[in-house]
């Protein structure tokens, strides 16, 4: 017969998981879910017995064999969800439009001040959207004083991080020091609408990349 766990029982599963320092919330919540539900099959006095075989199940390996699944899935998910994000048809046409506002922003500070300022705001909405990306997906300094201390992250958004930081390290290199380059030799037009490319580019791929986080959960383990 099925029974309810004790408080101290579930607090001892979550003591386990925690040891094993999960990546993913999704996989924690899925493992606590599975082991709540195997041991409520089973009397009090099993308890011990059943949860190390649980345990046994569940090790290391295999929690980081699950996590790479889970990533690589994930991964390939958005990917697909992105290229269809990415067509003119669906995409947001009042974001659209203030994403060329702020190009013809930087076009005016470029005229009024000077490429060295405009090349600052160009770098601006990137870098605020990884900060953006660094927050939600938990990957910011914890206030908790436990060395010990492991908070489990969402996985579509670590997935969406990871290919951001790959575009913006890409791009930051390439257009970025191109632009100073030309600059350098007198080609200070061209530079200017390098920069306006970089920036028009990274934020209609922020735009389609936050336009495909928003996908299925997936089951890895099965009841």
């Amino acid at each position: 017969m099925k029974r309810r766990l004790y408080n101290i029982e579930i607090q001892t599963i979550k003591d386990r998981l925690n040891r094993l320092q999960i990546a993913y919330v999704e996989i924690y919540d899925e493992l606590l879910d599975h082991y709540i539900s195997s041991l409520e099959q089973f009397p009090a006095s099993e308890f011990d017995k059943k949860r190390e075989a649980l345990d046994d199940e569940f090790g290391w390996s295999v929690v980081r064999s699950l996590e790479k699944e889970l990533l690589n899935a994930v991964s390939k998910e958005l990917k697909n969800s992105q290229l269809e994000a990415l067509k003119i048809w669906k995409l947001d046409v009042l974001k659209v439009m203030g994403i060329f506002s702020y190009a013809s922003f930087l076009l005016i500070i470029y005229h009024l001040i000077s490429l060295d300022v405009m090349m600052i705001f160009s770098f601006l909405p990137a870098l605020g959207i990884l900060v953006a990306l660094l927050y939600h997906s938990g990957n910011y300094f914890s206030l908790s004083l436990d060395p010990n201390y492991h908070r489990p992250r969402n996985v579509i958004l670590q997935a969406a991080l990871g290919k951001y930081v790959l575009i913006f390290n890409f791009f930051n290199a390439f257009f970025v020091f191109t632009s100073i380059f030309l600059n350098n030799i007198g080609l200070e037009s061209w530079a200017m609408v390098l920069m306006i490319f970089y920036t028009t580019f990274m934020n209609i791929y922020a735009l389609s990349l936050y336009g495909s986080i928003n996908l299925k959960n997936f089951k890895l383990i099965g009841s």
